[in-house]
């Protein structure tokens, strides 16, 4: 069975949801109160909410057309009047639509989309890793403003080979840090950026409001954990940027839904969007969206600006045009103390212990003298000291010898007679006890001899 595209997955519970609005209105505008219309209201809503995110998964799966008439169906929906006497026509509006979408949908019983479906999807959608193109990385360099003779900290939490970061870190007083699951990107990027997590970055520990800049180009249209990489890349990661740090975060602009754009306008101020330029739009239908973190603060208004770029990408500005210098990075300077990756990171131990000169304590000068007990030791004291080696070796003495202590298992055995009362018999009982027992091995002139 081919697995259900994420598009026509999706698709199929939107519709699910507009088939059994569209069948409420009729009965609720027939009811007409005030109850009824406020009903009538937030189906309206929810409606027009639904058909906005269908158009942006019908962009995604490359179906412009109905991806066009779906989004004029959700502004005509938006702009119907709630005391309208006949909503025939706006409820076959909807029936229209669901109809045109029917190939798309999932069959409701045995819930397996047509494999020529799946196939054609498929070729539209584009997984994975994509860098970005050094011009517009050059674009983006220049829209920021690096503080004077302050150090800043770059993330970037899938950097791939970490050419972006160090792009946009090169001649400025900047120390990278990049993470990546893919083991030889994550190699490659070493040889570029300051510190590497290797592994998953769900699973790093970074330290939170630490840097100056995020670089947030995730991976396109994947799932993880039931949420698309998009999304939870953003959730998870904003927050690694201290207050007042820009966020440069690349997704393609159908994926620019509604939640997308109220987390964005709930922790970011300054929020811009750019589309990319000439043939690389047209290849990934990229767009970059910088932002300055702000403390937690719902904004709808801006939130509905964004969802608007989502439905218009070519209204844009290219980012050729985008106005230099204009986000400046913070000229706080702060310690990253935590770096993490999901796997162990050799160079990265390496690199550390080089910088430290030595992982181990500094040894005392009092340890290369010799030492002398005040009092004798007692056997106890001698059996520890001879067990952990601190005297195995040559003994320089009048008669030299070398020494080997060792810890050895002994078993003792003894017999006991019991007698029984009931039935008058004798029985022998056999008791083994097990205990340690120091031995120590000398190598004299004249043979082994044992110390026991």
């Amino acid at each position: 069975m081919a697995q259900i595209p994420y598009v026509c997955g999706r698709l199929g519970e939107l519709a699910q949801d507009i088939r059994w609005r569209t069948d409420q209105l009729p009965a609720l505008r027939e009811a007409g109160g005030a109850a009824e219309l406020r009903q009538i209201a937030q189906h309206l809503q929810k409606l027009v909410s639904a058909l906005r995110e269908s158009a942006l998964l019908l962009e995604e799966a490359g179906l412009h057309e109905a991806a066009a008439y779906t989004a004029q169906l959700s502004a005509a929906a938006s702009a119907f009047h709630i005391r309208t006497e006949d909503y025939s026509r706006l409820t076959a509006a909807f029936a229209d639509w669901l109809q045109r979408m029917s190939p798309l949908l999932p069959d409701t019983e045995t819930k397996i989309v047509d494999a020529a479906v799946i196939g054609r999807l498929m070729n539209n959608v584009r997984l994975g890793y994509y860098p970005t193109e050094v011009a517009h990385v050059s674009w983006l360099k220049a829209a920021l403003r690096f503080p004077e003779g302050k150090a800043v900290n770059l993330l970037d939490p899938c950097c791939g080979e970490g050419d972006a970061l160090h792009q946009l870190a090169d001649s400025e007083n900047a120390v990278t840090y990049g993470a990546e699951l893919d083991e030889s990107r994550a190699e490659a990027a070493q040889t570029v950026l300051d510190h590497v997590a290797i592994g998953s970055y769900y699973f790093a520990r970074i330290s939170r409001s630490a840097f100056h800049l995020l670089f947030l180009n995730p991976p396109y249209l994947q799932m993880y954990g039931g949420a698309r990489s998009e999304k939870r890349f953003l959730g998870e990661s904003y927050d690694h940027l201290m207050m007042g740090g820009v966020l440069i975060y690349i997704i393609p602009y159908y994926r620019l839904t509604d939640d997308v754009c109220s987390f964005l306008a709930a922790h970011f101020d300054r929020l811009m969007a750019y589309r990319f330029c000439g043939e690389e739009f047209k290849k990934f239908r990229q767009i970059a969206i910088l932002g300055v973190r702000k403390p937690r603060a719902e904004n709808p208004r801006m939130a509905g600006l964004l969802e608007m770029v989502s439905l218009h990408p070519d209204k844009l500005p290219t980012l050729d045009h985008i106005p230099p210098e204009s986000y400046p990075l913070p000229d706080a300077e702060k310690a990253v103390s935590l770096f993490q990756g999901a796997q162990f990171n050799v160079r990265e131990l390496a690199e550390q212990m080089r910088r430290m000169g030595s992982m181990l304590p500094k040894r005392s000068a009092l340890d290369g003298h010799e030492k002398r007990p005040p009092l004798p030791l007692t056997i106890g004291q001698i059996g520890l000291v001879g067990g952990s080696g601190l005297i195995n070796g040559l003994i320089e003495c009048e008669t030299p010898h070398v020494i080997k202590g060792q810890v050895i298992k002994s078993t003792r055995r003894r017999t006991g007679d019991q007698y029984d009362e009931c039935d008058g018999a004798m029985t022998t009982e056999i008791i083994e006890t097990t205990s340690n027992k120091m031995v120590f091995n000398l190598l004299t002139p004249d043979g082994v001899k044992l110390l026991a």
